[in-house]
């Protein structure tokens, strides 16, 4: 009997336990997200809506134009918690921003926008903290905003990818003027080299955005969907079709049978078969090979119906590939001058040339132009920008 009555109890204690335990694992929390877009979303639900004026300020700030004021003081102090919640966000591998690309032309995606506003106040806030001497803080901050660019350009949409750009360079005009207006210590600037070099190797290679695009427009060449570009077709502000051209390009995309939508979808995909090869191309060859592609595109549209189609989705790829040339050696510059600024922390003066192995101008495949100034250095592209007959100089001062 005793021991009957030992057993009941242990069975007791036991079940309790078991309950015990398994409450808590009721009531334990679950995990954070591990998707930054959640956070991103959240932080755009939390963010201070500004009238004109202050949405002006804010930008001037963050491009450097103008000095803190008390109401953009403010108005980051408001924003504090979604600037906070930008900056978890940043710092997570993941980002999926839970786009429909099935919806082809018609997504929609109005998160880039406040997307560029969150960058301007966290870039905002690096303008801030410079004014007040705290580099290290302000430094952080440019980097939140890179690592943001690349979490944008996750949406392997060209549009993602131009936002991105306009991202990036925002955050990299910032670096460049905190090096030029603070004498940076040597731990600083080769943590910043690092972090750099770093999300540089992150960034998706044009071809990524490019092959997206081919992928959703493709989704029109076929009888059910082809006439849903006839709206696109008509806005004049998104596509530059000649007024003769219009009432022709209609009639044959309502008349698109599946036999016109197969021979148009083997030109298109043949055109993109040569624009993937040339983006490959060094950048002056690659231009005016992307240039031939274009020209050949719209001259094949005026007598050959199986070209209609490439030539109403076909994008702007010479602007595009130029942005992202152009991105791309602007960072080479930051991390040249970074080189630059090590050495002269390290030995007390700008060295003469620069040292080997420096990322590339990649308008000319070949080393930045470098010369000692006065008041600091600068590093000068070999040869042109051929859409804005530009050659570009990247300027920085030493304190």
């Amino acid at each position: 009997m005793k021991t009957y009555v030992n057993n009941c109890f242990r069975i007791v204690i036991c079940a309790l336990v078991t309950l015990f335990l398994l409450d808590f694992s009721v009531l334990a929390y679950p995990p954070d997200p591990d998707n930054a877009a959640l956070l991103y979303y959240q932080a755009f639900l939390l963010y201070e809506k500004t009238d004109d004026t202050m949405g002006d300020m804010i930008s001037d700030l963050a491009a450097g134009k103008i000095e803190p004021n008390p109401q953009i003081l403010k108005h980051i102090e408001n924003c504090s918690a979604a600037i906070y919640l930008v900056v978890t966000a940043s710092e997570l591998d993941k980002c999926d921003w839970g786009l429909r690309y099935s919806e082809g032309l018609d997504l929609q995606m109005p998160y880039l926008s406040q997307i560029r506003n969150i960058v301007k106040l966290i870039l905002a806030d690096a303008r801030k903290s410079l004014a007040e001497g705290d580099y290290n803080f302000a430094i952080e901050r440019c980097l939140t905003a890179r690592r943001i660019a690349l979490h944008v350009a996750e949406g392997p949409t060209l549009i993602n990818f131009l936002v991105g750009v306009t991202v990036e360079t925002l955050a990299d005009e910032c670096i460049e003027d905190i090096l030029s207006s603070q004498q940076v210590d040597l731990e600083t600037l080769k943590y910043l080299k690092a972090q750099l070099s770093e999300l540089d190797n992150k960034r998706k290679p044009i071809k990524y955005f490019l092959v997206t695009e081919q992928e959703v427009m493709g989704m029109y060449f076929q009888p059910q969907r082809v006439k849903e570009l006839l709206p696109f077709i008509d806005n004049q502000s998104l596509i530059t079709i000649k007024d003769e051209a219009q009432a022709d390009i209609r009639k044959a995309v309502l008349a698109a049978d599946e036999q016109f939508c197969r021979r148009n979808l083997a030109y298109f995909n043949e055109c993109w078969e040569a624009i993937y090869s040339a983006v490959e191309l060094p950048y002056e060859q690659a231009y005016k090979k992307l240039a031939e592609i274009n020209d050949s595109i719209k001259q094949k549209s005026e007598e050959n119906p199986d070209t209609i189609l490439t030539m109403v989705l076909a994008p702007a790829i010479q602007r595009i590939y130029n942005h992202d040339i152009k991105i791309r050696t602007f960072s080479n510059a930051l991390r040249t001058a970074l080189e630059i600024y090590i050495i002269k922390t390290q030995t007390g003066h700008l060295p003469e040339e620069l040292p080997a192995g420096m990322p590339k101008d990649l308008f000319s495949g070949e080393d930045f132009e470098y010369e000692k100034k006065a008041d600091g250095f600068v590093l000068r592209c070999k040869k042109p920008d051929l859409m804005k007959d530009e050659t570009y100089v990247y300027e920085f001062k030493v304190k």
